[in-house]
Formats: structure tokens, sequence, C-alpha cells
């Protein structure tokens, strides 16, 4: 199996390279990075090293936490993040390896093949931010080396659920079908359940703070029967209990797993259905070539709701902050601001999504009279379809409060944009030809960190000067950006 992944993963980023023209066209060039990106054991090293950074951090807090209750409740937070990156990688990343069509070769041969093998490959994106937890694995182990064990264990288990639960996004809201009588009605659901399934994400989250506030009251009964990921982690304080309750959860997982995978590669091995029921009028019109690739992208994102579920999942991560602020009563200039600011900073994720939505139709792309400036300026009008939306609500919402904020809503639109513009440019530095980029969660975190540098100048600009000033330098910041990117 681990030869037939380790065959999938040099196949995906063999295609990803042939999508690049700048490279393809370079003999040399496409050989040296085939042999740098299609490595496994490379590309994995690579970014688990950048995950590391942040896990000292995290390490350092679970030694100073003084209890061995209180680290419970830290490394239970912390545990949240390979589950959220399971759940978003699996759920993003099916999509798009899928549509590559690195599974098609393997169909005619005598193999027994599966979706077990698209689950593993799968994995090896989620293993960094597995990676990135095991120094404060190793500090809990240090204080407290069965409640270490334990908590990395629970770790597993977490990326494990954070997985199923995307391979299930995946299978229950992914595209199965086209068309039909009811496709607009099935795009409806397939929205609302994912926003439903994140908002009890939320939910947990919100009752995790909680506890981490009252943990001295709440922890025994908590740790004997809450069943919760991640609240369950608080449960290595007691062993017995604590490897009860992970039987448990891989007692539900591991058949829900394979009866997953089954349903999968049915659908695999079935391709997209599509339904004809009525006829529909065609009338020929022309539009610019910006808008006419923007609006084939949102309507592929809208067909296949895992991409769909790729844009809009980054944007819940700051819903509890706006929540906080609109039920505060305090709806000040710079906390409304703060908002906005972290809306702009998390839309810089939505690039490996908005990039993904092609796949192997990219190749149609590269037949049409299309620019790299065009393509890149279309690119950029799907990436602040949300964020753009997201933050002017939310200002026209704080405005029935205050109206006061409604100034802001420059803001809401130029912040976004400016950290898009930065993404695109990141990643197509020095192209000239029309091409996909190679994408890993090391790139997004090393992008994530220069849009916090960009924010970060505007905001100490507006704490300066002045908000006009700050909208100033971001409207510059976007104009300069999209010229290069039109060269």
């Amino acid at each position: 199996m681990l030869e037939i992944v380790r065959i999938l993963y040099r196949e995906l980023h063999y295609r990803r390279l042939k999508n690049n023209p700048q490279i393809a066209a370079d003999p040399k060039k496409f050989k040296g990075q085939l042999r740098r990106r299609g490595d496994i054991k490379r590309g994995t090293a690579f970014q688990s090293v950048a995950f590391l950074f942040f896990g000292f951090m995290m390490a350092g807090a679970v030694i100073g936490a003084g209890s061995g209750t209180r680290a419970a409740v830290l490394f239970a937070t912390y545990a949240l993040l390979p589950f959220v990156m399971a759940l978003y990688t699996t759920a993003v990343n099916a999509s798009y390896a899928t549509s590559m069509g690195i599974f098609e070769p393997l169909k005619p041969l005598p193999l027994k093949t599966g979706a077990k093998y698209l689950s593993v490959l799968l994995m090896v994106d989620n293993t960094p931010a597995v990676i990135a937890l095991v120094p404060a694995s190793l500090a809990m182990a240090y204080r407290w080396p069965v409640s270490g064990l334990l908590g990395f264990v629970w770790i597993l288990v977490g990326a494990f659920l954070g997985h199923v639960l995307g391979l299930v996004v995946f299978t229950l809201f992914g595209s199965s079908s086209i068309g039909g009588r009811f496709s607009r009605l099935r795009t409806m659901v397939r929205v609302l359940g994912g926003i439903l399934f994140i908002g009890m994400f939320y939910t947990l989250n919100y009752l995790q703070m909680y506890v981490n506030e009252h943990y001295k009251e709440l922890l025994p009964f908590f740790s004997r029967y809450s069943v919760a990921y991640p609240f369950s982690l608080a449960s290595i304080v007691e062993p017995s209990s604590s490897l009860a309750l992970i039987l448990g959860y891989l007692a539900v997982l591991v058949p829900t797993y394979r009866f997953v995978l089954g349903k999968l590669w049915r659908r695999m091995e079935e391709g997209a259905a599509v339904s004809h029921v009525r006829k529909v009028r065609f009338k020929a019109r022309t539009q610019h070539p910006v808008i006419v690739i923007a609006l084939k992208d949102l309507r592929i994102a809208f067909r296949k709701s895992a991409l769909l579920m790729g844009l809009i999942f980054p944007l819940f991560v700051i819903l509890p902050s706006a929540v906080g602020v609109l039920t505060s009563g305090r709806i000040g200039e710079w906390n409304v601001a703060s908002v906005l600011l972290m809306i702009a900073w998390m839309a810089s994720v939505g690039v490996d999504t908005v990039l993904k939505i092609d796949g192997r139709e990219f190749e149609f792309l590269q037949g049409l009279p299309l620019t790299l400036g065009r393509f890149l300026r279309a690119k950029l009008l799907v990436m602040n379809a949300v964020p753009v939306t997201v933050g002017a609500g939310f200002v026209l919402v704080a405005a029935c409060i205050n109206p006061g904020a409604l100034k802001l809503l420059p803001a809401a639109v130029l912040l976004p944009f400016l950290t898009s513009s930065v993404s695109l440019a990141f990643f197509y530095h020095g192209e000239k030809e029309l091409s996909v980029p190679e994408t890993n969660t090391g790139h997004v975190l090393v992008l994530m960190i220069l849009n916090g540098i960009a924010l970060s100048t505007v905001a100490g600009l507006w704490y300066a000067l002045g908000y006009p000033y700050a909208m100033a330098l971001a409207g510059a910041g976007v104009i300069a950006v999209l010229r290069a990117l039109s060269r």
C-alpha cells in the first residue's frame, strides 16, 4: 500500500507541475522540482518543521501550567489543531485529488484498489499538524509520563476523527450529480448542512473556553462523563477512564471509516451522474473574461460543496470574536476593526482552495486566449466573494447598533483584497504564463505570516495617523500588486 501511495503522491505533484508552463517548459527545472516536491518524505518533513515552531510554543505553555489539571485543559485546547486541519484538508484535498484523475490509471490494473489509497494520501497532508503537538506531548510526559502518552494517543484519535468527518463531508456533500430539477435545492441543503456542522464545532469550542475558566469546579465531572472531543483529553488525568474512552471512540470510528471508504470508492468508480429532466433555453451573451472566469469558479464551487466549504470554513475561525463584539454592547471603531482585520487575515487561506477549483480541466483554460493577468484578477474576485460579503454584513449589523461603524465599510472591502492580492503575488511571483503553482500547508503558513505583517502595517498606520491614511495605504497596496500581476 505505501508504495502505491508514494506513487500517487508523486503523480499528483507531477500533474501539478505539468500545469505550470514555466516549469514544464524547462526539463531540468521540472526534474528538480519533481524530485523535491514529489518525494513524500521530503515534502512532509518540510511542512512538519514549519509547524514545529508553534509546537515548541505550546510545549512551553504546558510546562508552565503548574498543575496537571490546568495542563490537561491547555492540552485539550491545542488538540483542536490536528482535528481542524484534518477535517479541512481532507474535505478540500479529496475533491482536488479526485478531479486530477490520478486514480484512473489504477482502475484497469490487476490491483486491489479502493478509496483507502485516497484516504492514506490525504492523511499525509495531516501529518504536520500531528507533528506540531509532539513537543507539547513530550512536555506533558516530562511532568506526567502516563498522561503525556495518553495525550499523544488522543492527538492521533483527534486527527483520525477529523479525517473521518472530512471524508463524510466529501462523500455526503461532494458533487455526485449535475443538473436535475432539484439541483439548486441540493446545493442549498449541502451548504446549510456544512454551516450547521461547523456551528456545532464552535458550540463545543465555546464550551471549552468556559471549561478552561472554571476547570477546577468542572474538571472532575467533565473528565468522568464527557465524551466530546477535544474535551475528552481532560480525562488523561485519570488514565483508566481515558483509555476506556479512547477504545470507545475507536469502536465507533473504525466501522464508520470502513463504511465511508466503501461508499466513497463506489462513487469514484461511477463518476458523476448527469440528470436530464427538462430542456433549458440557451442564450449566447458576451461578458468580460475576468467576470466569466470568476462566475465559472463560483458555479463549480457551488456544485462541489467540498470546495465551497473550503472557501467559507476559514472565516468561521473569527465567528466567536464577531459574535462577542456584537453582543458586548461596545461597538467602537477598534472593536469592529479587529474583526475586519481577522477576516482579511483568514481570507488569504482561501487561495489554496481557489487554485484547486479547475482541477484537470485547467488544460482547457490554457487553450483559451486568456492572459495571466485576467486569470489572476478573476481568482481575486472569487477569493473575496465570501470575506467581503461577510465583512460588509458584519459592518452593516454593527451600524444598526452604532451608526458610526458604517464608515468602516471601505475597510471591509479593501483589507480582504489586500491580503488576497498578496497571496496571489506570493504564489505567482516570476510567473508569466497561465499555470497552477504548487501549494501546501507550509506555503499557506508562510503566506499567513506575510499577510500578518501587511495587516499590522495598516493597523499601525491606522492607530498612528487615522483611518483615512490606513485605507489609502491599503488601496495603494492593492493597486500596486494588481499592476505587478497584470504585467
